[in-house]
């Protein structure tokens, strides 16, 4: 399951990336709605629906805290690029209207959905198994403080800090021997 950040899809360079790294592993990438429940429902119904049991979720920016939620939940190793670590913090500058920068589809962002990402940051602070949690972060993110995933997941999963790429995380292709042994030790 490939989940997108704020704004993006679910046809992506992470989707394509996956597709390439597993070939005849089903990859679920879904386009998520901007309303973080409808996102959860969104992603939910994909694992429900399904039919196999889910491996591995990678999720990037706010893509990369629904997979932590998600983690939580299914009790499933999570790859998590550039997390958004208090999205409802971050995506507070967000609030009014908004367009999807891949399909165009436009939409309003607004208090409710950062007081729905509070909530479920509330429920699954420091919920997940360290052992299923994999962090990338790399030292040139502008949109997200490292610092902040640092400090969160220095203690709580399997951190590691990357010396190049940005917040779109150009060059995901260095990680593929790291992401396929998570995925094989998910197996």
């Amino acid at each position: 399951l490939n989940i997108h950040g704020f704004r993006s899809c679910g046809e992506n360079a992470k989707a394509a990336f996956l597709r390439e790294l597993f070939p005849g592993v089903r990859i679920v990438s879904p386009t998520l709605p901007f309303s973080p429940r409808n996102a959860l429902e969104v992603l939910e119904k994909e694992i429900e629906g399904c039919g196999e049991r889910l491996e591995m979720i990678v999720g990037s920016s706010l893509g990369g805290f629904y997979a932590y939620v998600l983690c939580c939940r299914h009790r499933v190793p999570a790859v998590l690029l550039n997390p958004a670590v208090v999205p409802f913090v971050h995506l507070a500058e967000a609030i009014g209207p908004v367009e999807n920068a891949c399909t165009g589809e436009k939409g309003t962002w607004g208090a409710e959905d950062c007081l729905a990402l509070k909530e479920l940051f509330c429920e699954t602070a420091y919920k997940a198994e360290s052992a299923l949690v994999h962090v990338f972060i790399t030292a040139d993110d502008k949109v997200l403080e490292p610092r902040l995933a640092r400090a969160f997941f220095r203690f709580h999963g399997n951190l590691v800090e990357l010396p190049w790429g940005t917040h779109r995380f150009e060059g995901l292709d260095r990680l593929s021997a790291k992401i396929r042994t998570i995925y094989e030790g998910a197996r």
